[in-house]
């Protein structure tokens, strides 16, 4: 529950409590009382409502008015901020008091249907037009209208410190309800968290089994190669070692842009061999941006995607480039583009909205690092891709200008 925008005031305060509730307070204070949510509408009963309030809302067209000068109050209240006392439009005095939960208006607290004792009469509520207008028989009219309490403006006043005490009361439950769906949201996604880490953790272990007799193994093929004069062979064994060494050892969490560029060149070296004269690249990266600090293994993995989904399926191959630079004195953005068979729209929206129900399509390797750059950094930073079907793909990389690996997180 991280908005309140599309909450319901029913959403955050459970409607059987707030009836119990309103229910006891309108009978210790014996006032009447009824609450309503931000378009009017009643949630919950009405308590202790007078007999002629009760008429006029028993029928179809005064409940319809009732609801709409709710409304109308609730909407006045929330402009000044505080609570208030109003003309209904049956002319009776009503106070209401707004419900406002995480600066958002969720309804009222409403009540009142009194005279005003010394400033009012009961001979200002037109029976006649009232008869009319609602389709009521004006001698029950005549009974309800004479239990209409007159009060005085002290006694008026007095209601409404209830009425706003009561509507800070449901505004409270609603904070304490949206504190708790966002504690229980924050442990879980913990969870997921931890899931993710202990699976990444495993992989790595497993991915980290006897790396020694690899690395030996590829050096010994390397001498070998270098014996019998091979030396394309001998370069393409030691960056086979050193792409190996970098991505399995405890690297660095936060390494420089420089050291993941290097192991990007590596990577692409081995590449560019395996797939002849089909696939090229180029790197040109600011100076000033290499010795800002990154999170670990970012670029590969988009690198790969590029020649993967890109450029493998395209005939004649094509181009992987890198571009980086400084976009602001606080932000670098990192290009990887490539001439390949692009992305199709609706996919591409698919790969930006980034949800993790979607992972069968967008790939873990994509979602995984989207989102260590927001977890590291904040929601200003991470991936968005931007292609052409058949033209180019982007996949842009914003992260912040840090060059202190202690204030990488």
């Amino acid at each position: 529950m991280n908005s309140t925008k599309n909450l319901h005031l029913t959403d955050l305060i459970d409607q059987e409590t707030l009836r119990n509730v309103q229910d006891k307070l309108a009978k210790v204070v014996d006032i009447p009382v009824i609450t309503v949510d931000a378009k009017g509408a009643p949630v919950g009963n009405q308590s202790n409502f007078t007999p002629f309030c009760k008429l006029i809302r028993s029928t179809p067209k005064g409940s319809e008015q009732c609801i709409s000068c709710d409304a109308q109050a609730g909407q006045i209240a929330i402009l000044e901020r505080k609570p208030r006392i109003y003309d209904c439009h049956m002319g009776l005095k009503d106070c209401v008091a707004p419900i406002i939960i995480n600066d958002q208006y969720f309804g009222s607290v409403l009540g009142g249907q009194v005279l005003i004792k010394g400033n009012q009469s009961k001979d200002i509520i037109d029976t006649k037009k009232i008869s009319e207008e609602f389709d009521l028989q004006i001698e029950e009219l005549e009974k309800v209208i004479e239990k209409v309490p007159m009060v005085s403006q002290e006694y008026l006043e007095n209601c409404i410190d209830f009425y706003n005490f009561l509507a800070n009361h449901f505004a409270q439950m609603g904070m304490n309800r949206l504190t708790q769906e966002r504690l229980l949201q924050e442990i879980q996604a913990k969870h997921v968290l931890e899931q993710k880490a202990k699976s990444m953790e495993l992989k790595t272990i497993t991915a980290q089994i006897n790396p020694h007799f690899l690395f030996n193994t590829l050096n010994s093929i390397a001498r070998m190669a270098l014996i019998e004069d091979a030396p394309e062979t001998e370069e393409l064994i030691y960056n086979l070692s050193d792409l190996l060494r970098y991505s399995l050892k405890n690297i660095e969490e936060f390494p420089v842009i420089r050291e993941e560029i290097n192991n990007v060149k590596r990577y692409l070296f081995i590449q560019t061999l395996r797939y002849s004269d089909r696939i090229t690249y180029e790197i040109d990266i600011e100076e000033s941006v290499l010795g800002y600090r990154i999170p670990s293994m970012v670029l590969q993995p988009i690198v790969e995607n590029a020649i993967v989904h890109g450029l493998e399926a395209k005939k004649d191959g094509g181009t992987v480039m890198v571009h980086g630079s400084k976009v602001s004195d606080n932000k670098i953005v990192i290009e990887v583009k490539d001439n390949g068979v692009g992305i199709q729209s609706d996919l591409l929206k698919t790969l930006n909205e980034m949800n993790e129900n979607d992972i069968g399509k967008i790939g873990i390797g994509l979602l995984n690092t989207n989102e260590r750059i927001k977890h590291y950094y904040g929601m200003d930073y991470g991936l968005h891709i931007k292609s052409i079907p058949n033209v180019e793909t982007i996949v842009s990389i914003t992260l912040p200008c840090i060059k202190d690996s202690q204030k990488a997180i």
